[in-house]
């Protein structure tokens, strides 16, 4: 409770005189985040780029090495393999197959059952092929940029332009900097991803 003590009905800290250095900090994570995305993009996942997505539970504990290992020989691109749920018998395999028709996926996927054989379920399967993968990007955008339109054009309406414009650049800086995160971490960029975004927008302008 001592830690907290400072916290009193009576007490009054200066936020405002901090002001200038909140402004430069917070330029500074919009700018970096513009950088981040400007060099390195992000990393789509299977929902924009296409590919493989498996979902399998083994009969004990999974091993990840012997797994990869098996896998490593299919030339279907990247296979990436990560354990789901607190069991560590869920496993999810990535296969970024970005160059492959749909009939040449499901042949891909084939090959995989015919590797770890029978002695895993297979719980789940989607194939994205390209061109959808494609379609689904531009939607994905299409989402946000509209849902940010809207909300620009209720708080212009709404409010006196002099808030309108605050809500708006404190709106910018939330989204452009949560993007800039995923970037930096070369975290997947999905469909869940983008509502994400659209709830951060959210809060974000309700915050504000």
């Amino acid at each position: 409770m001592k830690l907290f003590s400072f916290l009193t009905k009576d007490t009054n800290i200066n936020f405002l005189n901090k002001r200038k250095i909140a402004f430069v900090f917070s330029a500074l994570l919009v700018i970096a985040s513009i950088v981040e995305l400007g060099l390195n993009g992000l990393n789509y996942g299977i929902d924009f780029s296409g590919g493989i997505l498996m979902e399998v539970k083994t009969d004990g504990a999974a091993d990840i090495k012997d797994m990869r290992a098996k896998l490593s020989g299919l030339e279907i691109g990247e296979v990436n393999l990560q354990t789901v749920g607190n069991t560590g018998d869920e496993v999810m395999i990535r296969a970024q197959a970005k160059n492959l028709d749909e009939k040449s996926q499901m042949e891909a996927v084939l090959k995989i059952k015919d590797i770890l054989g029978e002695t895993v379920e297979y719980r789940k399967t989607e194939l994205v092929g390209p061109a959808v993968g494609e379609e689904l990007k531009k939607a994905g955008v299409i989402a946000v940029v509209t849902a940010l339109l809207a909300i620009a054009a209720y708080i212009w309406f709404r409010f006196e332009w002099q808030f309108a414009v605050g809500a708006l650049i404190a709106l910018t800086h939330d989204v452009i900097t949560t993007v800039g995160v995923f970037s930096l971490l070369g975290m997947d960029f999905g469909l869940t991803t983008v509502a994400a975004i659209l709830t951060i927008a959210g809060y974000s302008i309700n915050d504000t």
